[in-house]
């Protein structure tokens, strides 16, 4: 938004900056600038909502912005303006100092809290439950699914990264009792700052035993086939490849009536098959409306290696 009518408050661009092209647009602009990963810093911020999430942010702020703080510094040292920016060369280097001093002491604080998490996987896996990640794209209807699978009650809606930090509970079903976690939802050039200032979040992945992969039935198929690309992407950089991942194709209330559920199927499994992951099931459910999701269990049930019982169904099943 510009405030006198020509020159704008904000420019966001949506990819990575370097520091002397953030340097360089913030100078022939002057105005404020945001890249992908700001950017998303700020989504998240308006939903941080526990201690770890808010120290998460904190950090990749901190660290984000050190090389353009340090971008700063050398431009006054050879005697450049730096725009509306500019505190001198002595203010970056004292604001340099604080970035550092910040990213140290939550980078210790993290450290701890990590530790911590940790320790309740371990204690997790010792008492037996199979472990069940709830992967997808964001808005894709994770934390809905997640909440009709543990009596939770998280907040969802449509604004992305509803979730920021790992939420596990556990669920009951036809072979047993699961421990679900609701994880961060994927986004298209998810920056490697993101993945890794939220490895507690990813890390819930790696750990597991099985995924839950949530894919948005609504999708045209050009996106589905980006969507699925991408998320394939983080799961081999976290180390979580050779998971079994059921696939589950979510708002099937919502899908006209023409759309041909098999070229779906196969769209995305030969997509995932060229990238070396082998997904073991298909099911298409309504994680708002429960339909289907026995059907889904059993086969997350299958593809942890646990034979379902004749439990009764707790949820609606349409053909």
């Amino acid at each position: 938004m510009a405030s006198n009518g020509s020159v704008p408050d904000l420019v966001v661009v949506y990819d990575k900056l370097k520091p002397w092209q953030f340097y360089n647009l913030s100078r022939d602009l002057g105005c404020e600038v945001w890249d992908l990963v700001l950017l998303l810093l700020k989504i998240f911020e308006i939903h941080a909502g526990t201690r770890e999430a808010k120290l998460q942010i904190e950090l990749s702020e901190a660290r984000h912005m050190i090389p353009f703080v340090k971008e700063y510094i050398r431009m006054t040292k050879i005697g450049e303006q730096v725009g509306f920016m500019g505190p001198g060369a002595y203010g970056y280097e004292s604001l340099l100092r604080t970035l550092r001093r910040k990213e140290a002491r939550i980078s210790r604080e993290l450290f701890h809290i990590k530790e911590r998490r940790e320790r309740l996987v371990l204690s997790r896996n010792r008492r037996g439950y199979p472990h069940v990640a709830i992967i997808g794209y964001t808005c894709a209807g994770k934390t809905t699914l997640y909440n009709i699978l543990t009596g939770d009650s998280k907040p969802t809606g449509p604004l992305p990264f509803k979730t920021l930090a790992p939420k596990s509970r556990a669920g009951v079903t036809p072979c047993g009792t699961i421990i679900f976690t609701d994880t961060i939802g994927f986004i298209r050039k998810m920056p490697e700052e993101i993945v890794e200032v939220f490895h507690a979040v990813i890390a819930e992945i790696a750990s597991a035993d099985s995924l839950v992969f949530v894919i948005d039935s609504l999708d045209p198929l050009d996106e589905v086939a980006e969507k699925v690309e991408t998320a394939l992407e983080i799961l081999d950089r976290v180390g979580a490849r050779d998971k079994p991942i059921a696939v589950a194709f979510n708002k099937i209330d919502l899908l006209p009536g023409g759309r041909a559920r098999g070229e779906v199927e196969d769209l995305v499994r030969g997509v995932m098959e060229s990238m070396g992951f082998k997904p073991r099931s298909f099911t298409w459910i309504s994680a708002s409306r429960g339909i289907n999701i026995d059907e889904m269990l059993i086969s997350i049930c299958s593809s942890i290696g646990i034979n379902s019982s004749n439990a009764p169904n707790r949820f609606q099943d349409i053909s």
